[in-house]
């Protein structure tokens, strides 16, 4: 299998032109095309500090009360 991947080609008129290599044998080809967002070039920033408030809060909705919760090995291993 044969396999060309072409990153950032401009487009001219809604129409795009890709020139293949000479030693490229194919005669059908699949094509995906996505478009190039500037965003993934540049490094995202991120609040670590409100990441982690984010995460404190969301995470506080799961507290539950274990006060009263024994565990019996035993009972672990006790199988009808």
């Amino acid at each position: 299998m044969e396999a060309i991947r072409k990153s950032k080609i401009k487009t001219h008129n809604h129409k795009v032109v890709v020139d293949l290599p000479e030693d490229f044998n194919a005669t059908e080809v699949d094509v995906i095309i996505w478009p190039s967002e500037k965003s993934a070039e540049q490094p995202i920033e991120t609040d670590v500090e409100k990441w982690r408030k984010d995460l404190k809060d969301f995470y506080a909705t799961f507290n539950t009360d274990l006060s009263n919760f024994k565990f019996n090995r035993d009972e672990l291993y006790d199988r009808p």
